[in-house]
């Protein structure tokens, strides 16, 4: 039986980063935002698990670190990561350990410090350590693993260093998400087993897990306690083998009514318990009620397997946080709104709230949105991508939509980028900033029209193709150009509306103040971002400058970079989009050593080992400032931070190999070696070109892709 976690090793990470935490924790901070761009690097997984202890090891000082993840194959925890054990891992931890079963059981971060448990010191004493954090990985809202470290001797790791540990996985997400193969972990039986097969202590497991969850994403979930109404009576009435058939036709029933996320579970002898992820009240109840209009619906097996019986259910639902923050709360919670829902006759959703009973049959008017009031309140976000997300969330609870999506005009072409994208799941983050063409689109065609729509049924719309609506649940949408004056800055899409129903022009009228508002939002804050780029671009060019006069070595070193990468771009037929980002991320490759003490930068001889760890930190520092001064193209900044990486894994700073090299990378390597071979250096004369090119051919396929040295070679001859 597993052994519960102790609640004192439970570290609250807590949502938010409190400004002392940040000033005292700046420069690790720093090193978490890094973690966001390892899945991007394409790199193997396995490579990229170390590059996130690599970051893990700038941040929190520790001996030994391990990662577990679920591996389909065996059936089992494995140890994917080993990292500071002189000899094998101890047989008591090959397929995890205690602190592994906490954590994954909870979804919590723990830290543990000997002396304080004994079944913890025992596991402590196996690992010669003397404290340890451990963390849950996340994949797709699911906990597929765990991080590990441990200090030995007496230095103790803090609570500020778990919280950093679980920062640093948060920041990871995606990295696990996007891993093939990693698929969600079952500690218990599947996610949602046939609910006759599940019981009591599953849900309670599960529930503890979804809590945990939701605490740390700041996301509501919703229980649901359903009871058969009248059960023992159709037992009595019809024989056991039928009432064990139907208890399994209601179970799929459920199973058919939740999404992939939610969770079905057998609740006694009678009753189901579903936990429903990040659903709050209101959409819970709308959940509810549809589930008991479609329950009361049915006919079900009666005289001779015939199916000509009607059943109903009663439902309690609560709301974490709002009706309990612990399992056991929520679950007496629910059990108190089901007694009353089952005690008033039945058929009916109760919560368990301020006792009033919830009536289908009678709308309670909402309140209306003050939009003043979010102008007010959303004037003190400065990031732009925050506070639209912000206003089309607002637009999509206004209606109970289920997805909502932003799409502004791009300047000068007929086409739209897709700026916000909410309720798409784990593809929100993949269809962000993706380019969609003005012709043929619903986007381009509500934009020309600059009057909203609301379509009640999409198919009957001849300007649209049948591929724009095929993800829509009944083809119903709202879609609203956000205009100014005459121009169309873009459009908001509503769709999937939560309760199956359809959009009216009702519902537009509701979301019209709404559009103004983000009208006024759009023009200035596009305004704002045109004037911040600006200046970015203008501070980066002064900072280029600075660099070049800081280093009497490197005077016009990235000018010279910046015009051989852009004729070997050429020569190798690239278009001229992709010449100009080039020229770009030549011109700043070096930005970050402005951040390194000049006596490193022309040092006369050899470095020595710590001096260049230091000077290898310049393109992540390059990478950092870039991002920091708002340069939104990630080709660009991934082009400087990996211009230093070699064709055989020897270069910095992810050892990338072969192909995993960008093309922009490998042409801005060539062309940043020549260049500085070429010039004199403190601990050296300069190169003739043709001695570098020589040189340089010598470690072509190892650090050097040879078609670049050719174009090289042909831009000299």
């Amino acid at each position: 039986m597993k052994s519960p976690v102790p609640q004192q090793y439970v570290v609250d990470v807590g949502g938010d980063i409190s400004q002392g935490f940040s000033c005292r924790k700046f420069r690790e901070i720093n090193v978490v935002l890094k973690a966001a761009m390892i899945s991007n690097l394409g790199m193997e997984f396995k490579v990229s698990l170390h590059v996130l202890c690599d970051l893990l090891s700038e941040m929190i000082d520790h001996d030994l670190a391990l990662i577990y993840l679920w591996d389909n194959d065996r059936q089992s925890l494995t140890p994917f990561v080993v990292r500071g054990f002189p000899g094998k891992l101890p047989d008591s931890c090959s397929q995890g350990n205690l602190f592994t079963e906490w954590s994954m059981t909870s979804g919590q971060t723990l830290l543990v410090a000997a002396g304080s448990q004994p079944e913890a010191d025992e596991t402590l004493e196996s690992l010669g350590a003397s404290s340890m954090i451990s963390v849950p990985i996340y994949a797709s809202n699911n906990v597929i693993g765990t991080i590990q470290i441990f200090n030995r001797n007496n230095h103790f790791l803090t609570r500020d260093d778990a919280r950093l540990l679980s920062l640093l996985m948060r920041q990871s997400e995606t990295l696990f998400n996007n891993v093939e193969g990693l698929e969600q972990l079952d500690t218990l039986p599947a996610k949602n087993p046939a609910p006759a097969e599940a019981g009591i202590s599953q849900l309670q497991e599960q529930l503890q897990r979804e809590i945990g969850r939701a605490y740390r994403r700041q996301t509501p979930l919703s229980l649901l306690m359903i009871e058969i109404d009248r059960w023992r009576d159709y037992g009595e009435k019809y024989g056991r083998l039928t009432e064990e058939k139907t208890f399994q036709e209601f179970a799929s029933l459920l199973m058919n009514q939740v999404r992939q996320i939610d969770t079905v579970c057998r609740y006694g002898k009678d009753r189901f318990a579903l936990i429903l992820s990040e659903t709050d009240r209101r959409g819970g109840l709308l959940f509810a009620e549809r589930l008991r209009e479609m329950i009361g619906q049915q006919l079900f097996a009666g005289v001779q397997g015939l199916r000509s019986v009607n059943l109903t259910i009663s439902a309690g639902l609560v709301t974490y946080p709002f009706d309990g923050k612990g399992k056991r709360a929520l679950i007496e919670a629910a059990e108190r709104a089901l007694r009353r829902g089952a005690g008033t006759g039945g058929d009916q959703v109760f919560q368990d709230t301020a006792g009033a009973q919830h009536n289908p049959a009678v709308e309670v008017p909402s309140k209306p949105v003050d939009f003043d009031q979010v102008t007010r309140t959303i004037q003190s976000i400065s990031n732009m991508d925050r506070l639209l997300k912000i206003m089309v969330e607002l637009a999509m609870e206004t209606v109970l939509a289920g997805k909502g999506s932003l799409l502004l005009a791009e300047n000068g072409a007929n086409q739209f980028t897709i700026r916000v994208a909410c309720g798409f799941g784990k593809h929100a983050e993949l269809i962000r900033n993706t380019k969609i063409s003005g012709v043929g689109s619903v986007t381009g065609w509500v934009a020309g029209l600059k009057k909203p729509v609301a379509a009640e049924n999409i198919e009957k719309i001849g300007e649209v193709h049948h591929n724009l609506y095929r993800d829509y649940n009944n083809n119903s949408f709202l879609s609203i150009p956000i205009l100014a004056g005459d121009e169309a800055l873009g459009v908001l899409h509503i769709s999937n509306k939560r309760d199956g129903g359809l959009f009216t022009k009702e519902h537009l009228e509701q979301l019209r103040p709404l559009a103004n508002h983000l009208a006024f939002f759009l023009k200035e804050g596009l305004r704002f971002e045109e004037r911040q780029r600006n200046f970015a671009w203008e501070a980066l060019a002064s900072l280029a400058v600075i660099l070049d006069a800081k280093d009497p070595y490197c005077v016009r070193h990235s000018e010279l970079v910046s015009h051989y990468a852009t004729e070997l771009a050429r020569k190798l037929g690239m278009s001229e989009t992709q010449v100009e980002k080039l020229a770009l991320a030549a011109k700043l490759h070096d930005i970050g050593k402005i951040a390194i003490r000049g006596n490193l930068t022309h040092k006369p001889g050899e470095l020595t080992h710590e001096e260049a760890a230091i000077m290898q930190r310049h393109p992540f520092l390059s990478w950092k400032i870039l991002d920091g001064l708002t340069l939104s193209d990630d080709e660009v900044k991934n082009t400087v931070l990996q211009h230093h990486e070699k064709l055989d894994g020897s270069g910095y700073p992810y050892g990338l190999i072969g192909e995993q090299i960008p093309l922009p990378s490998r042409i801005l390597s060539v062309a940043d070696t020549f260049v500085a071979m070429t010039s004199k250096r403190p601990h050296r004369p300069a190169f003739t070109k043709k001695d570098a090119l020589e040189e340089m051919g010598t470690l072509a396929n190892r650090h050097y892709d040879p078609h670049i040295l050719e174009k090289l070679k042909e831009i000299e001859n």
